[in-house]
């Protein structure tokens, strides 16, 4: 079996890996996301991409095996990109344009073969719909802290569940890592999952 690496500081990215049932190393990714703050459809999946590309790049000569990495960004419904927030005002905001209305999460996964130096790249669009919710109650999912460094200042898999009125498309690509893309990646590897779980 080939060694496997994530290239991500995100416990909810690695909780999905091993969720499949992937057994893996946790590397610290150096390099720095590439910004943007609004664009067309071709710039946003460029931007992910790049980031999730970037990411396990940063990380290619500390390890022999199979790298994998991802990037997830939110975009409201006239385009605008949101990041992760740093701040509790910086969320709330976020939360504020999310709030009664349909967004789009784009979720790309990167996995770069360190040995034959080849990699690939792939991204899935979803669209989230959030209830409307008055903003005392905002304020009061952003003081738990689960805000802070999540795309869109929300965490679907956590209490941020509970702004979520809909889902269309992929649920793991919303929480950052998804298989839809993830399984078929691997295997162009000639890595299928099951050969983790008799190990």
């Amino acid at each position: 079996m080939k060694l496997l690496f994530l290239a991500s500081n995100s416990e909810r990215r690695s909780n999905l890996l091993t969720q499949l049932g992937l057994q893996f190393q946790v590397l610290s990714p150096t390099a720095k996301e590439i910004e943007i703050s609004a664009g067309t459809d071709a710039q946003i999946i460029q931007t992910v991409e790049n980031n999730a590309l970037r990411k396990a790049r940063s990380v290619q000569s500390t390890q022999d095996g199979l790298i994998i990495s991802g990037d997830t960004l939110v975009v409201t419904r006239d385009n605008r990109v949101l990041g992760k927030p740093q701040t509790d005002e910086e969320a709330f905001d976020m939360l504020q344009q999310l709030n009664g209305t349909w967004h789009r999460v784009i979720s790309a996964v990167a996995i770069i073969n360190t040995t034959a130096e080849n990699s690939s790249v792939s991204h899935i669009w979803s669209r989230v719909r959030f209830h409307n919710m008055p903003p005392e109650v905002i304020r009061q999912y952003v003081s738990t802290g689960e805000s802070i460094g999540k795309a869109g200042g929300y965490a679907i898999q956590g209490l941020g569940g509970f702004l979520v009125e809909e889902v269309e498309g992929s649920f793991t690509a919303v929480v950052g890592m998804p298989f839809e893309i993830l399984v078929p990646l691997l295997s162009e590897f000639d890595v299928q999952i099951w050969h983790y779980w008799k190990s």
